[in-house]
């Protein structure tokens, strides 16, 4: 395969994997939905990571893994402790915080702010659709 063939590939095949990763559904449940067969979708992930990961390198985003000698490397990964949010027991609502929109369901009452993602209000949604 020649390198523009290649290019055009890569293309094509980065649009497929984004709209698959932001549709919010499970990858396996996408792919079934849109066939392709998982092991064709992963194959080329495989293929556009690489391709970026190296496109980075050659335009000095990221250094090159390759010249990094191994005790540079850390042997224990580092972490880092991650505020838990303070969530108020009692949410106050005014103007400002008053919800958008409730959705009711069967025994279900969905209220959502205007602050409340579509993303997540899909997910919700496809919860309650099984419900």
């Amino acid at each position: 395969m020649n390198e523009e063939t290649m290019r055009m590939k890569l293309a094509y095949w980065a649009g497929i994997i984004k709209e698959a990763r932001t549709s919010g559904m499970k990858i396996s449940d996408w792919c079934d939905k849109n066939q392709i067969s998982h092991r064709q979708y992963y194959y080329w992930h495989g293929k556009v990571i690489h391709s970026a990961y190296a496109m980075a390198v050659e335009n000095k985003l990221l250094p090159e893994t390759t010249n990094v000698p191994e005790q540079a490397l850390p042997s224990v990964p580092d972490f880092a402790e991650l505020p838990v949010p303070r969530i108020d027991p009692e949410p106050k609502h005014d103007a400002c915080t008053a919800p958008a929109i409730s959705i009711s369901c069967n025994d279900f009452l969905v209220t959502v702010g205007a602050e409340f993602s579509e993303r997540e209000l899909m997910k919700v949604l496809r919860v309650m659709k099984h419900v």
